[in-house]
């Protein structure tokens, strides 16, 4: 049966981890512990049930916190007194020593998630202090969160931008090369009908059901979660925790956290998604964000990882998730890829289960993957403007404005979100997608379930073929 959270404790290998981890958030303003994920930056999940290290409570942690880290008024003084008060520069090579006895796999996740995390304390200190720390170079950024599978090279919008000329077809608009394709795609936008405001939670319900339906019966069925007391298949555990609110007058899209828990000694599976209504959703786009952020996407993830843990079948690296890093670069190539897990490819979608003017916008959705990708490259690798940033996105990738906005801001200019998170949508998304090619959905489904020990992008990738 599901045993209850272990000794609530945090020592040894558990809490060198959570210092670096937590010192490295608080220095960017982030608090792991906050209900709301809106608080969240670095480290995003806390579900080991264990009291926090000491340096969260520390009151420097408080103030970062308080002033938005490095990103407000902070004192640089401050950063360097706190990175020597918790030794965090050195935190690392204890860290790897300490996981000397982890199996191969185990070890080189921990490493790529130290390595990631030693990055952006770097970046953080040249933030707060120029004069004196030296930014890590972009290269080093880009390579170090993809665990050397990030590229600087450009990503083709060509291919995607193609599949969405078939899509658009389909749809019965026009992709001749006499119009512009983005004034196609506006058109295809402006005949969808908006989901009126009051109703946005409800049908995110209905969403969510039937994705989980399509999860069960094209994933689960074939799978063997090996959980004592529960169905192979988990046919008996209702992952009922999840709630979609929704809010407005806020500065963010979307925020998705999970927390996990228990009642009674069993996992309460509690993970929150709220959405800003101010921006208009269609019935597909509301599809896509469920199966994106909720099932099979990030939350469903989240709590299988959550339950395997539990079981003792993972470590404690698995209880909390964090941006910017080789394992944020997997589950977004896992959330992206919903409708491949459930029919091997999005070209296989029946027309009878799905709307076809889903695959429109799918297509779309892979065009704003590399924009994400290619916006930092361009401005802070290649030095151009971010007019031409603007321009690549709008035209190239033929995004609507308010991305083209979003683009050009975070996207293309913050030194962590540009070359540490840019990626993760596409390079994760084309390593998982291919080998859903390669080896099946079977086999891409037990290795990104974590069922053969937890995954990063590189260890999924090593362990996915590992067994052709």
């Amino acid at each position: 049966m599901v045993q209850k959270y272990g000794v609530d404790i945090i020592e040894g290998f558990e809490e060198d981890l959570s210092t670096l981890l937590v010192g490295v958030d608080s220095l960017f303003g982030g608090d792991v512990m906050h209900q709301s994920g809106t608080k969240h930056v670095i480290a995003d999940n806390w579900t080991s049930g264990k009291p926090a290290p000491a340096i969260y409570n520390d009151p420097l942690s408080v103030i970062f916190r308080e002033i938005e880290g490095v990103h407000g008024a902070i004192n640089p003084s401050d950063v360097e007194d706190y990175v020597r008060k918790y030794n965090l520069l050195d935190l690392k090579w204890g860290i790897k020593d300490k996981i000397r006895e982890f199996d191969d796999d185990r070890e080189r996740y921990v490493i790529n998630l130290v390595d990631s995390l030693d990055i952006m304390l770097r970046t953080a200190m040249a933030m707060a202090d120029k004069d004196n720390f030296v930014l890590p170079s972009f290269e080093e950024r880009v390579v170090t969160s993809t665990a050397n599978l990030g590229s600087l090279e450009l990503a083709d919008p060509e291919p995607e931008r193609e599949v969405l000329r078939i899509a658009l077809a389909r749809e019965g608009f026009e992709v001749s090369n006499s119009r512009n394709l983005r004034e196609t795609v506006n058109a295809w936008h402006e005949k969808q009908e908006l989901i009126p405001k009051e109703k946005i939670k409800s049908i995110a319900e209905l969403s969510k059901l039937f994705l989980l339906g399509l999860t069960r019966e094209e994933i689960f069925r074939n799978l063997d979660f090996g959980i004592e007391g529960l169905e192979k298949d988990l046919s008996d555990v209702h992952f009922g925790g999840h709630r979609f609110e929704t809010v407005s007058d806020v500065f963010f899209t979307g925020s998705s956290i999970y927390r996990g828990g228990e009642v009674s000694g069993l996992p309460a599976f509690n993970g929150l998604f709220e959405f800003n209504t101010d921006h208009p959703l269609t019935d597909d786009m509301l599809l896509f964000l469920t199966s994106h952020e909720v099932v099979p996407g990030h939350y469903l993830n989240s709590a299988i990882t959550d339950l395997l843990w539990r079981n003792g079948k993972l470590g404690f690296e698995a209880t909390t998730a964090v941006m910017c890093t080789p394992s944020a670069v997997f589950h977004e190539g896992w959330a992206q890829n919903a409708f491949c897990l459930f029919y091997g490819s999005n070209n296989l979608i029946p027309d009878d289960q799905l709307e076809k003017s889903l695959a429109v916008h799918l297509a779309y959705e892979e065009l704003e993957d590399i924009a994400k990708n290619n916006a930092a490259i361009k401005h802070q690798y290649r030095g151009e403007s971010l007019d031409e940033v603007k321009r690549y996105v709008a035209e190239e990738c033929v995004q609507g404005d308010s991305v083209v906005k979003k683009m050009s801001g975070a996207w293309a200019q913050h030194p962590i979100i540009g070359p540490m998170y840019g990626q993760a949508y596409y390079l994760g998304r084309s390593t998982v997608r291919k080998a859903i090619k390669d080896v099946g959905k079977e086999r891409v489904a037990k290795v990104g379930f974590h069922l053969e020990g937890l995954v990063d992008i590189a260890t999924f990738k090593s362990k996915v073929y590992s067994k052709q």
